[in-house]
């Protein structure tokens, strides 16, 4: 499949998913923090529920599962043999080489994924696709991640990249070694845009080299760039407080993208052949108005404060576009839905779609709602679960 993503609205073409898998039963109460979860998670439970989350995605596009493009990859022996020592070298784990290279490329990959004995932690964040890759336009950008715990996933989808889907792969750590960045806080608005969030896992060195690179790439280009707090932690990246539902729709965060109460910085980097320029926006959706994204907030939470803050943390902002106003969310953030259903958006249940009994394609707009528990405890919402690979042009 060809890399192509231009926008965050395309009709869904591809996508790499990861099913939660036994990485998160090996979390235990005093490695939470270090895990980077707030919580513990039923994988009983988050497991049925994601069920729903892919049988819908999987009636929608071709779907693909890092466990399986894993696998793929390690059946030719120089990649295993490449791929192995470059985690086992960053992680200091080197005298492991020989035991795991005897492994099959099926077992191979289940060991990566979900530890090893006591030496080889889990990838209990894996779950979240989005972070450790974002395909911009036909190049894939693999992140360079804050935290130790997540640095192999992004090894992971290096290699996924290179050798199952033949793409090129750029990355911030060749810019710096304390250049961060990770997917939530990147957002394609259109072939000349970038929106950015700067907050707990994107720093400004990041930023730098986006702005270093687009500038060689494109004679014009936008990066419009939204601080973020650094608490609460559901503030964690940009689509936990803004996401693309349609041309003219987006899902906010309304207390900082709409009216930034706390007067964090927005700034737009205009780049015009090869000169760059920053202009201070006094919030989020005028700097997008000024970029000719003329969109239609939709609140999270709806009109009560309250409400806000409650979905928000639950991922209420946090949806996934199939299509143009046709997207993903959960069900739990009823008047963040209502929302929604008030702004033109049919509501679809994913059961009812996974059972025949409704056809997506029945519906000019619409909001397909999974019922779910667990999966919101871990921090991440659908778009945080998803890594689009292709999607068609949008006319805007």
């Amino acid at each position: 499949m060809t890399i192509d993503v231009s926008s965050e609205i395309g009709h869904l073409e591809g996508v790499i998913l990861h099913r939660p898998g036994i990485e998160i039963e090996k979390m235990v109460p005093n490695t939470i923090e270090e895990c980077l979860y707030s919580d513990l998670l039923n994988l009983n439970i988050a497991t049925k529920e994601y069920s729903y989350f892919e049988k819908v995605l999987s009636k929608w596009t071709k779907t693909y599962q890092i466990m399986d493009l894993l696998s793929e990859i390690l059946k030719n022996q120089n990649v295993k043999l490449k791929l192995v020592n470059e985690i086992l070298e960053r992680e200091e784990k080197t005298h492991l080489a020989e035991e795991l290279l005897y492994l099959e490329a099926k077992e191979l990959a289940r060991v990566l994924i979900e530890g090893w004995k006591e030496e080889l932690s889990p990838l209990y964040n894996f779950l979240y696709t989005r972070d450790a890759s974002s395909t911009l336009y036909d190049n894939v950008l693999i992140h360079s991640m804050q935290f130790d715990v997540r640095v192999r996933e992004s090894i992971i989808m290096n290699y996924v990249f290179k050798y199952y889907f033949n793409a090129k792969t750029l990355s911030t750590s060749t810019y710096s070694s304390k250049a961060n960045t990770e997917g939530g806080d990147i957002l394609v608005g259109n072939e000349n845009t970038l929106l950015v969030g700067h907050g707990m896992r994107s720093n400004k060195k990041g930023i730098d080299y986006l702005v270093e690179h687009y500038s060689k790439q494109k004679p014009k280009f936008n990066i419009l760039v939204q601080n973020l707090p650094h608490s609460p932690e559901s503030f964690i990246h940009l689509d936990m407080v803004f996401t693309f539902l349609d041309k003219d729709k987006c899902m906010v965060y309304e207390p900082l993208i709409v009216k930034n109460e706390e007067g964090f910085e927005v700034t737009h980097i205009e780049i015009d052949n090869g000169k760059v320029t920053y202009h201070e926006k006094p919030n989020f959706m005028k700097g997008l108005k000024d970029l000719g994204f003329d969109l239609e907030p939709v609140k999270c939470g709806g009109d009560n404060r309250l409400y806000q803050d409650r979905e928000q943390w639950h991922s209420g902002a946090n949806f996934f576009c199939l299509g143009e106003g046709k997207i993903i969310g959960y069900s739990r953030n009823s008047h963040t839905i209502n929302a929604l259903n008030k702004a033109g958006f049919a509501v679809l249940n994913a059961e009812d779609i996974c059972n025949d009994k409704i056809n997506m394609n029945d519906f000019k707009r619409f909001v397909v709602t999974i019922d779910a528990a667990e999966l919101p405890r871990g921090g991440g919402g659908a778009r945080c679960m998803t890594m689009p690979i292709k999607r068609s042009k949008v006319n805007w």
